[in-house]
């Protein structure tokens, strides 16, 4: 070979792929038409339909897809499927544990309520009691006890009613 053979071979070598390559682009990219005369000859074209024919749809030309890559989306598509049910299993497992914490805290709430609402009744029936002692004669040991109930159910409201 000579010298100035080299040189082209190696422009051919870079252009042929790079020619072959946008050649296939550019089938690829060509949109084909399906044509029909009015006496109903039907042809295709890639360009615009030759004269008398009309353009009646465009033909899907690209290429199916491959059976491996199909089954690879079908795949990602089942675990991900999965993947959501999984966390709006567990979504749903947690808004019901809230729910019931919720249920529980106000339960708990109500029952302190009415535990306070004993405690404050009992003080007023004790101080009830006690204004009754003054209202009739009663010895000191019938007062004092009235006292020490009074102190046991003021105590009982400071526990059952905080704040």
């Amino acid at each position: 070979m000579t010298r100035t053979t080299r040189p082209l071979q190696r422009t051919w070598a870079i252009c042929l792929p790079l020619a072959l390559l946008a050649a296939s682009t550019a089938c690829a990219a060509q949109q084909v038409q399906r044509c029909e005369s009015p006496d109903g000859k039907v042809t295709y074209s890639n360009t615009k339909c030759p004269d008398g024919t009309t353009p009646v749809r465009s033909v899907n030309t690209s290429p199916p897809v491959a059976v491996d890559e199909q089954k690879s989306a079908k795949e990602r598509a089942r675990r991900d499927a999965a993947e959501v049910k999984a966390i709006d299993k567990a979504r749903a497992k947690d808004e019901a544990q809230d729910q019931r914490a919720a249920a529980e805290q106000k339960k708990a709430q109500a029952k302190e309520r009415e535990r306070c609402d004993k405690a404050r009744r009992e003080l007023d029936q004790a101080k009830d009691a006690r204004a009754e002692l003054h209202r009739q004669p009663a010895t000191i040991q019938q007062i004092q006890k009235s006292d020490g109930e009074i102190a046991k159910r003021e105590a009982e409201v400071a526990r059952a009613c905080p704040g």
